[in-house]
């Protein structure tokens, strides 16, 4: 399967260890305290996020008009709800989508609204203060990111704010990178990872990939923004950075 199909199926499967990778999160798991920790974790990130751009690029920055890409189960659009006058959540898979709208009306919030995503985002209208996409473009192919990414970009206000998250470098020694590419292209060898594991024999594959620093930069910059803050981070096996960014007025 290619990443769409994957995480559509993830969406059908385990949707919220698709988003957050713990085993807590495992469909099987699933208890009332656990999404009450899944959901809280949303909420602390979004206020990191804001206090972060408040800090480093504009401190009167108040969001009116935010969109997540690759929503999820709204982990982080419930809490955007709460702090802008509009969100759209973005993602690629129907079943993801349909739990994220769940979400949202178990908790009685009415302010957002869902859009399927695809390369060109031609399903996607309006222009948005803040554009949000945390643990997603590390699962797309970086090709297929940057096209993305650059496709968001024409959907950012001036003065609007940009924050998200990707892997920038791989610390795996290069054929244990090299077998995982390979598990990535033939299913026969994530099936027997999954085998290993202990895991369905089925359960796709989470594909993780790196992006250029400087190429994302310079996306941002032709595309208006001038103010840059990064915060770089360690994950096991891979160099990761926050980047939080403004467009000028």
């Amino acid at each position: 399967m290619g990443t769409d199909a994957d995480w559509d199926k993830w969406g059908e499967i385990d949707p919220y260890f698709g988003v957050l990778s713990s085993d807590e999160y495992r469909s099987d798991n699933l208890n009332e305290e656990a999404r009450a920790a899944f959901f809280r974790s949303g909420a602390e990130h979004i206020d990191h996020t804001l206090a972060t751009v408040r800090e480093h690029l504009d401190a009167d920055y108040r969001p009116t008009a935010s969109l997540d890409f690759g929503c999820g189960v709204g982990r982080l659009v419930m809490p955007l709800a709460g702090l802008s006058k509009t969100v759209v959540g973005v993602d690629v898979s129907d079943h993801m989508l349909a739990e994220s709208a769940a979400n949202c009306r178990k908790n009685k919030i009415e302010n957002v609204s869902f859009v399927k995503s695809d390369d060109g985002l031609t399903k996607l209208a309006g222009k948005f203060d803040l554009i949000h996409s945390c643990l997603v473009l590390q699962h797309i192919p970086t090709n297929r990111g940057m096209q993305l990414l650059r496709g968001l970009l024409q959907h950012l206000e001036p003065g609007g704010v940009v924050a998200i998250q990707f892997y920038y470098r791989c610390d795996a020694p290069k054929l244990i990178r090299a077998l995982v590419n390979l598990r990535y292209k033939l299913t026969i060898f994530n099936a027997i990872r999954n085998l290993l594991r202990g895991r369905p024999l089925r359960e796709p594959a989470m594909q993780l990939h790196i992006y250029d620093i400087e190429a994302v930069i310079t996306l941002l910059k032709a595309a208006g923004v001038r103010s840059i803050y990064l915060r770089p981070f360690s994950t096991p096996d891979f160099q990761s950075v926050a980047l939080y960014a403004q467009k000028s007025r």
